[in-house]
C-alpha cells in the first residue's frame, strides 16, 4: 500500500470514543464483564468550543478509562451537537478514533487540503499561557468513524 503524503502517518492509538446513552450504565457493564476501570468521570462543557467553524455550546458526561496504552472514553450527550446528532442518527457505537499529534497545525492543514473540514474542535487554556487544542476531523465518510487530533 502507498500513501501519497509520507510525511503524514498517524502515530500510535491514544483513544477509542464510544457515544453512550448512559454513561454509568455502560461504565459499569464494561467493568463487570470486561475488567474495564476504574473510570474518571466527568461533566465536559468546554467554554472555547466550535462546530464547524460556529461557536457552540456543549455539555457531555464523559468516562475514561486505560485499556493498556489506549483510554476508552465514553460520552453521553447531556445537551444538543455532534455527540447527540451521532446517537441519534447511528445509536450507541465507534464515534472516533483519537491520536496525539505533536504537529496539529500541519496535521489539521493536511487533511484540510485531502478535503477533510473539521466537524467540532475545542481549546483548553491550560496553566502557564498554554493552551490545548482538539478537533474532530470528517474523515468518517469511508469507514465511518471520526479521527480526532489531539494537541500534546
Amino acid at each position: 500500500m502507498t500513501t501519497e503524503n509520507p510525511g503524514f502517518v498517524l502515530p500510535s492509538l491514544s483513544q477509542v470514543g464510544i457515544v453512550v446513552k448512559d454513561v454509568r450504565k455502560t461504565m459499569e457493564y464494561y467493568g463487570r464483564l470486561f475488567g474495564v476501570g476504574p473510570f474518571r468521570n466527568m461533566v465536559s462543557a468546554p467554554k472555547k468550543h466550535w462546530v464547524k467553524g460556529e461557536p457552540f455550546p456543549i455539555k457531555l458526561n464523559m468516562a475514561f478509562a486505560p485499556i493498556g496504552p489506549v483510554d476508552l472514553e465514553l460520552i453521553e450527550p447531556i445537551d444538543d451537537g455532534p455527540h447527540k446528532w451521532f446517537l441519534d442518527r447511528r445509536g450507541e457505537g465507534l464515534h472516533h478514533l483519537g491520536f496525539i499529534v505533536d504537529n496539529y497545525d500541519a496535521w489539521v492543514n493536511h487533511l484540510k487540503l485531502q478535503g477533510i473540514e473539521i466537524l467540532m474542535n475545542i481549546e483548553r487554556d491550560m496553566p502557564g499561557n498554554k493552551r490545548r487544542r482538539a478537533a474532530y476531523m470528517q474523515s468518517d465518510e469511508i469507514g465511518g468513524v471520526l479521527i480526532e487530533l489531539m494537541e500534546r
